[in-house]
């Protein structure tokens, strides 16, 4: 038997082609201002960047407050998170020094979309549409992960080092 959320989730989506983006092992292309934290094996989460394979920006791919505005369709939406690829590697909650980390915490305090370049151990594959999580395209471990220079949002970066 479907929850009433599965079952609307699944009324919602019978008509929608949901197809998700196909990647090899690199991907160049731009990271929205949003990452992936995970839930599973506390204390150590898998994190990473959501990925687009396209040039530019791409922060309407994960930024609901614009898609009301805009009034973006059910299809658009969820043609925006299936073209995202998520890059995870498992991190310890606590380490707030590792490089990879400082880079999460880059993308997530931008005022725009990064230029970003990864490499992973294996193809992304799968994808995740369910009641229970945001939908994404496919997944893997990431080896080699790199960003371009970040400008941070100037409110954000206000409240990061606000100590009160």
């Amino acid at each position: 038997m479907k929850t009433t959320k599965n079952a609307y989730l699944a009324k919602l989506t019978e008509q929608i082609q949901m197809k998700s983006v196909k990647v090899g092992k690199n991907l160049e292309g731009t990271t929205p201002p949003s990452v992936f934290i995970g839930r599973w094996s506390y204390p150590k989460v898998y994190a990473g960047p959501m990925m687009s394979t396209e040039m530019g920006d791409t922060s309407i791919m994960d930024s609901p407050e614009s898609w009301i505005g805009q009034n973006k369709t059910q299809e658009e939406i969820i043609n925006y998170r299936m073209n995202l690829v998520r890059g995870k590697q498992l991190i310890k909650i606590d380490d707030l020094e590792n490089p990879f980390v400082e880079k999460l915490q880059d993308i997530s305090l931008a005022s725009k979309s990064i230029d970003s370049e990864a490499t992973f151990g294996s193809k992304p594959t799968g994808a995740s549409f369910n009641e229970e999580i945001t939908p994404h395209g496919p997944s893997a471990l990431i080896e080699k992960f790199d960003i371009d220079a970040v400008r941070w949002d100037k409110q954000l970066e206000k409240s990061f080092y606000d100590t009160d």
